[in-house]
């Protein structure tokens, strides 16, 4: 299995691989390409015939209620997010089988949020006079409250594996 995956750092939007791939992923970060749709074009780009995309991304599990909601899930719009079933047609529209998927339930989204708060409290622990120490603080204070009132019932997300038709 030695030397069957390696890492590049680099900016992903214009990377090619030199041979293709048999899986490419993006996961939490579609906005490389714009969106899920130019995404899934990068992806493509080093992507062997039959290889598999990986994208993982939010989706709305229910529809936000008001601005307030749209800005405690992060998203400056609704349209920042899409419904589940808007999400997947979306992979079909693009030219892509949907073959797989794992979506987060609220007990998974729950432990995933708990511990980005711990830890920012261990490092905050480690790092009191960091520059950056008193942003953490605010975040830490903020984003329990904000997870149970917004995100938890509002955002959803999930890993999607994708074969191009």
């Amino acid at each position: 299995m030695a030397g069957r995956v390696r890492f590049v750092h680099g900016d992903a939007a214009s990377y090619v691989p030199e041979d293709s791939v048999d899986v490419a992923a993006c996961v939490g970060a579609t906005w490389i390409g714009g969106g899920v749709a130019g995404t899934l074009e990068i992806l493509q780009r080093g992507l062997r015939p039959g290889g598999i995309a990986l994208v993982g991304e939010p989706y709305w599990r229910i529809d936000p209620p008001d601005q307030a909601t749209v800005e405690g899930c992060h998203a400056a719009t609704r349209e920042d997010f899409r419904s589940l079933p808007d999400l997947v047609s979306l992979f079909g529209d693009q030219g892509w089988d949907l073959v797989e998927m794992v979506l987060a339930d609220l007990d998974s989204w729950d432990r995933y949020a708990a511990a980005h708060w711990l830890n920012l409290r261990r490092w905050l622990d480690a790092n009191p006079d960091d520059p950056l120490a008193g942003e953490l603080r605010q975040e830490l204070t903020e984003d329990p409250l904000r997870h149970v009132r917004y995100e938890r019932e509002h955002l959803g997300w999930g890993v999607f594996a994708l074969i191009r038709r």
